[in-house]
């Protein structure tokens, strides 16, 4: 098989006056572009009625792919798939990404008529990770449309300038959108005219260990009825109405939503307005993750299970108590649900998974203190001696250890000035851009032993010790750097201290933290 045959066959019965399907499936580089180079084909292919869908979706990647895939794609009955990911899944781990990606591809092409497929390969100031995309496409023979290379030729001639093409580091502005549309068309071309395609019949296998999410859905909560404090919408009034089919809605502190579901990995799609309110979800009730749908308007989604034992398990969603102290954490309004994100149901098995240690009574009651600025010291920033070349990051720092881990005592602890943001910010307070570690400690008091929950929210990279043991190491992507991340801690009686150890990425050195009790 020859890469693209799969594009030069669908051409080919396209030339013969066949009709041509195409869905353009990415985030909002797609969304904005609305068909690269539609007008192109349908001069180039008079025969042929082509129908182009836009299935973009800004802020999305491919793990929100999977589950699409069926309501965006398969329903239209593509002949055609371009895929466009690469940016949107930048901060997403080479695994994953390639477990996500692979998913989309290998389902496609078990449809009972597989699609062509085309990767393309969006550009970003500065270059983006497209590696692992480009290996997806590579194992399958994808036809690939590598936009960036096509982006820094162009720069390279002199006569132009990033801004000519882009608003921003990684969205096009008209004249970037036509000329992808240009490289695009110019990538088809040949695949316009051989007539001697041939591809295999059977597929290789796969790349990932783990097992694809062939079977990934999108369910519309809104045709649940479950009464109570819990009520069906039909619309939500701002734009992004249009990817929801109505939603299942409460603002009822404490009101509790539980769902019996089936298979490996569950999640939410939900929306999202800074006068939403906030809610805990969980699989099992186990370890929940806090959402904060109010931080900005749009849409969102969740995983809180993932890679589970195949078969019956429990999602659930818990609005908190009312609260007199809001926090951007922990705030009461109405917490809108438009999707349930199932996958794995081919794989179940007879298995009913237990029941953790935070039902839904408990996580009503909780209340969240923030941990605030005022009452943590820093040090830093620390780098390692001398450097020669200035790293884009400071995750190689992260193992070495410096003074704050080696003789706390001696080191000398500035106080943090009084500020109404949460967040520690050490390239503010360093008044240093440079990659670096910092480190911040706190107390906690308590009057008894107890368990409770510390929520850390960072960009990039942290080490957390509490009572002199390490606690959680963040070396990896770990989603949005304002999402919170919940640890169980044992408290005892007095104080507990509390040292942080933060890494600088290349957008942000910060973090700020709190407990739910």
């Amino acid at each position: 098989m020859e890469t693209g045959a799969d594009v030069g066959q669908a051409f080919a019965k396209a030339r013969k006056g066949q009709p041509l399907r195409i869905v353009y499936l990415g985030g909002s580089i797609t969304q904005a572009g609305d068909g690269w180079a539609a007008d192109w084909l349908r001069q180039r292919l008079p025969k042929s009625q082509i129908t182009i869908v836009n299935s973009g979706m800004s802020a999305t990647g491919s793990a929100l792919g999977i589950f699409r895939l069926d309501r965006d794609v398969i329903a239209y009955q593509p002949d055609i798939v371009f895929i466009e990911f690469c940016v949107n899944d930048g901060g997403v781990g080479d695994e994953d990404v390639i477990h996500y990606l692979e998913t989309i591809v290998v389902r496609l092409k078990k449809l009972p008529h597989p699609p062509a497929i085309v990767m393309v390969e969006a550009a970003a100031k500065g270059g983006v990770n497209l590696a692992r995309h480009r290996r997806v496409a590579r194992h399958y023979q994808l036809l690939e449309v590598d936009l960036q290379q096509a982006i820094d030729a162009q720069l390279a001639q002199g006569d132009v300038t990033w801004e000519t093409y882009f608003s921003d580091n990684v969205h096009p502005n008209p004249n970037g959108h036509a000329l992808y549309a240009d490289i695009i068309a110019k990538t088809l071309e040949p695949y316009l005219t051989n007539t001697t395609w041939k591809t295999k019949s059977s597929l290789p296998s796969p790349l990932s260990t783990k097992p694809l999410l062939l079977d990934a859905r999108m369910i519309p909560l809104v045709a649940y009825n479950y009464g109570g404090t819990w009520k069906r919408e039909s619309t939500l009034s701002f734009w992004w109405n249009r990817f929801f089919l109505g939603t299942l809605s409460s603002e009822t502190p404490g009101a509790s939503l539980s769902i019996p579901v089936r298979g490996t990995t569950f999640g939410l799609f939900y929306a999202m307005d800074k006068s939403y309110g906030s809610c805990f979800v969980s699989v099992d009730e186990r370890l929940p993750t806090p959402l904060a749908t109010n931080s900005r308007g749009g849409y969102s989604y969740t995983l809180p299970g993932q890679n589970l034992p195949p078969g019956d398990h429990r999602l659930q969603v818990v609005l908190p108590s009312k609260s007199d102290n809001p926090t951007t954490t922990h705030i009461n309004g109405p917490v809108k649900l438009g999707y349930l994100l199932v996958a794995g149901e081919n794989q179940s098995s007879p298995y009913t998974a237990e029941r953790g240690l935070y039902p839904a009574e408990k996580l009503a009651q909780l209340h969240y203190r923030t941990l605030q600025p005022t009452s943590w010291k820093w040090s830093g920033p620390y780098t390692p001696e001398p450097i020669t070349t200035a790293p884009k990051d400071a995750l190689d720092y992260m193992e070495k250890r410096f003074a704050p881990e080696i003789n706390p005592v001696e080191v000398l602890w500035k106080p943090v000035s009084p500020t109404a943001d949460p967040i520690l910010d050490f390239y503010k307070l360093s008044t240093s851009q440079k990659p670096a570690v910092a480190y911040a400690v706190t107390e906690i008091q308590s009057l008894e032993s107890r368990q409770v929950l510390l929520a850390i929210a960072c960009d990039y990279f942290a080490k957390i010790w509490v009572n002199g043991k390490l606690m959680v190491t963040l070396d990896k992507p770990h989603g949005s750097p304002k999402d919170l991340m919940l640890i169980p801690i044992t408290l005892k009686p007095g104080s507990n201290p509390l040292l942080v150890k933060i890494g600088a990425g290349m957008n942000g050195f910060n973090f700020c933290a709190g407990i739910w009790e």
